[in-house]
């Protein structure tokens, strides 16, 4: 039997990519992966499913969205994660491995976001530079050598070449 063009049979099951994505790119934005929140789809599709029907460029689009808005959740959940505190029964050994615990759920996300969103959290930083006038390169050079000469600092000699060998 031919199933509709937005339904795919896996095994026994049929997923309808109609219904199961918006379901997706909801959870992707609060902060799951892809293959957490397929778990929680009932019909379970599987991650080969979910890849197979990221062809479509509409809908790997809105995936791509999906993952931006998640990246913007993870940088929300930084601010509050840094914002807790410490727990105060916490003593010694447990403190250190609950701050441990926290830089790495902070590094994580962090990284996450940077992956993401790049142009919003990225370290990268671009310079863009729109010269309109040209430099020759020898005449800089001779400039320089100039500037050289004419330092008071200059000792004049003869350049030794200590990288030949003699006979």
């Amino acid at each position: 039997m031919a199933l509709p063009h937005n339904q795919q049979r896996v095994g026994q099951v049929v997923h309808d990519a109609e219904a199961i994505w918006p379901q997706l790119f909801e959870l992707i934005s609060e902060g799951r992966a892809l293959t957490n929140a397929l778990k929680l789809i009932p019909s379970q599709p599987t991650y080969a499913w979910a890849k197979h029907q990221l062809r479509d460029p509409e809908l790997k689009s809105q995936y791509k969205q999906a993952q931006e808005d998640r990246a913007d959740k993870l940088v929300d959940d930084l601010l509050e994660l840094v914002d807790a505190p410490i727990p105060e029964h916490l003593d010694g050994g447990e403190r250190v491995a609950y701050v441990n615990h926290l830089r790495l759920k902070l590094d994580t996300r962090k990284w996450i976001a940077c992956k993401f969103r790049p142009g919003m959290y990225g370290d990268r930083t671009t310079v863009d530079v729109n010269a309109t006038h040209r430099i020759s390169i020898s005449t800089a050079l001779a400039e320089a050598n100039e500037r050289v000469l004419n330092d008071p600092r200059t000792i004049e000699g003869a350049v030794i070449n200590t990288l030949t060998e003699e006979p």
